[in-house]
């Protein structure tokens, strides 16, 4: 039981927004209702529980009453989220006396992984203190990690503990203040459609740290992961998820975007080109990598725009384009 802009990268977008970063609701902020008790994964729109029926993935998000499933006030512990956002989960990655107690979580990708391709993949953890009363349940652990899979785990056909894994945590975690990112890449050898948090070693394979004191009674692993990608952009997956803003999320999962867009040239210098399929009307804003807005500009049925940044200073920049249906954010990367 638990206590409770180097280079610029350019591309064209077609279908959903959210193409960059092929996790949906990546950072858990988008939700059917608040949280309010254990195994309420579900709350968090798209993410389902992977694991068998026994587990409790939690839900965690700050519109929660403040108590257990509060943010930043969840469980004994005191954690604000990645980007001091607002949601994150917390898993179970590993527990005494039962062998191989596990809890995952699990969504489906916005598209399949196109097989020979490259992609990178992170996400951000940190230990969850676990206390009750005097009680030190919790103890560090290693393995927290990711797995793509073509099939849909669910609790009566949960996803198995074989020590297999795309990326994982080598090192034992048993930083309770910072959040850890854990990143890698993977040349895509199935069309992968799922992606899959946990840790996927069994016993044996898995570390442990043992508190040395009375009152630890080092009873299980407990995680806080938050802000999950998988992306051909390593950019991103390796430090630009960091300087989004916290609506980001609730924008791009919002509708298509229906137009066809185009941003360069690679790199950029100093005139930026955007370019819109059809006539576009909205707004176009700037945002550099502390989420501050920088610039804006009204359109009013342009097909194209150039941004002049000659006066910015390099660095990571995220645009944002608005109609009256449609959000989009892009990475920039500007050079001097």
């Amino acid at each position: 039981m638990k206590s409770f802009l180097p280079l610029l990268f350019y591309f064209t977008l077609t279908g959903k927004v959210n193409s960059q970063n092929l996790v949906p609701n990546f950072s858990f902020e988008e939700l059917d209702t608040c949280p309010d008790e254990p195994d309420e994964i579900q709350k968090a729109n798209g993410w389902t529980k992977f694991s068998d029926l026994l587990s409790t993935p939690d839900y965690y998000n700050s519109c929660a009453p403040v108590g257990f499933f509060n943010v930043p006030y969840s469980g004994n512990g005191y954690q604000q989220a990645h980007r001091n956002c607002d949601a994150y989960i917390g898993i179970v990655t590993f527990a005494t006396p039962t062998s191989n107690d596990r809890e995952y979580a699990g969504i489906q990708l916005t598209q399949p992984l196109t097989i020979g391709e490259k992609y990178f993949i992170s996400f951000h953890t940190v230990m969850g203190e676990e206390i009750l009363g005097s009680n030190q349940f919790g103890m560090p652990s290693n393995g927290i990690g990711i797995r793509l899979s073509t099939i849909a785990y669910n609790p009566t056909s949960p996803c198995p503990v074989d020590n297999f894994a795309h990326l994982h945590a080598s090192p034992i975690i048993n930083d309770t203040v910072n959040w850890n990112r854990i990143s890698g890449s993977i040349i895509a050898d199935s069309a992968y459609d799922y992606v899959i948090i946990g840790n996927f070693n069994d016993d044996v394979h898995t570390d442990t740290m043992h508190y040395n004191c009375d009152s630890c009674l080092n009873y299980l692993s407990y995680y806080y992961v938050d802000d999950i990608c998988v992306t051909t952009d390593s950019t991103f997956a390796n430090g630009g998820i960091d300087s989004l803003p916290c609506d980001f999320a609730s924008d791009v999962q919002q509708v298509a975007f229906e137009t066809d867009l185009r941003i360069f040239p690679n790199p950029v210098f100093d005139l930026l080109t955007i370019e819109f399929k059809y006539d576009h009307e909205g707004v176009i804003m700037l945002y550099n990598a502390l989420g501050e807005q920088v610039f804006s500009m009204v359109i009013d049925k342009q097909r194209s725009v150039i941004i002049n940044f000659t006066n910015y200073p390099s660095g990571i920049y995220f645009l944002k384009t608005s109609g009256k249906e449609d959000f989009m954010f892009s990475s920039l990367i500007l050079k001097s």
